[in-house]
């Protein structure tokens, strides 16, 4: 049996599910993650540094006690938090990035502490920050304890402090060797509108970014404008992009997440007899474009994979969250 295919045919099938195993690394919704860190996601070109930062139980990391302790800390050292690019070292998932940190699974996943790591996990997390470092371009520290110091030690990375992370002098020395990276940088740091950009390149694929957010766009509330029209939001429930159909026609040339329909949709349920072609990326609960003689008419959310969806002759296959009307 071809183990390779058969992760990558229960990868296609799969929603993904919660999980508290030590058999996690190659879960469909893990090994996805992974794989579109490496192809889609690129570290932001503002920042200066970037820090690899160990994990922590509560989730998102950046809601917890030790969490808000480093980010206090690159602040005072960084002065603009925007110039440190902030990388969460993780098992199962490898690495998150802090803008994707309310993503799932990164945003719920839970997993066996044991306080030791396997040689696979080192293996899987050593692989991500070749990833990471060779895309960033720029310095990267690591701040972390452990098998996370070991794993960056034998990639060349500097370990900035050992011992207790919240110790005054661990944190001090994280801030003086922060403002050492920083100084005389003349970038301009990333923001809010760079990191929804990278959660759409992330969600839809590269490129996507900038063609639902364009230069002008604007954020209120988790809800994304472009010239006075909505096109987007961000789910509370797992922190992916939710399109509404300005969003849809901005994306659909830069996005394999379109099903063609062979009807005009008069109602939000849309069949799989009913659906003529699907994007090979789409798997259950992604976002998708519907179209319908080449107009886009509506978006919402794949209840089956791509395959699924056009294979499939009887069944509800998308659940649209906004249609436009017929003339």
């Amino acid at each position: 049996m071809n183990v390779t295919l058969l992760h990558r045919d229960m990868e296609k099938m799969s929603p993904g599910v919660e999980y508290i195993s030590g058999e996690s690394l190659y879960r469909p919704e893990v090994v996805r993650w992974r794989r579109r860190l490496e192809e889609r996601y690129t570290p932001p070109e503002g920042a200066a540094v970037a820090v690899l930062l160990p994990c922590s139980a509560r989730k998102p990391y950046s809601s917890s006690p030790s969490h808000r302790r480093f980010i206090q800390a690159i602040k005072r050292g960084a002065k603009k938090r925007g110039l440190v690019h902030e990388v969460i070292m993780t098992s199962p998932l490898a690495l998150v990035p802090r803008e994707l940190e309310n993503l799932y699974p990164a945003c719920c996943y839970d997993t066996t502490l044991t306080g030791h790591w396997s040689q696979e996990e080192k293996e899987v997390l050593a692989r991500a920050i070749r990833s990471y470092a060779a895309k960033f371009g720029g310095e990267v520290l690591c701040y972390a304890g452990e098998a996370y110091a070991e794993v960056c030690e034998s990639l060349g990375i500097e370990v900035v402090a050992r011992g207790d992370l919240l110790a005054e002098d661990s944190l001090k020395a994280l801030e003086e060797r922060l403002r050492r990276a920083v100084a005389g940088s003349q970038g301009k740091g990333h923001n809010s509108i760079d990191a929804l950009r990278r959660v759409a390149d992330f969600q839809f694929g590269r490129g996507a970014g900038r063609a639902l957010i364009p230069e002008g766009a604007r954020v209120r509330r988790g809800r994304i404008f472009f010239e006075g029209e909505q096109v987007a939001a961000v789910s509370r429930r797992h922190g992916y992009l939710a399109l509404t159909l300005r969003g849809g026609e901005l994306l659909r040339s830069f996005s394999g997440y379109v099903v063609e329909l062979s009807f005009y949709p008069e109602g939000s349920n849309v069949f799989t007899p009913g659906i003529e072609w699907a994007g090979e990326e789409i798997r259950p609960g992604d976002e998708v474009i519907a179209l319908y003689d080449d107009q886009v008419v509506g978006v919402g959310r794949a209840l089956l994979s791509g395959a699924e969806l056009e294979r499939a002759t009887r069944g509800l296959g998308v659940v649209l969250r906004h249609r436009r009307r017929a003339a």
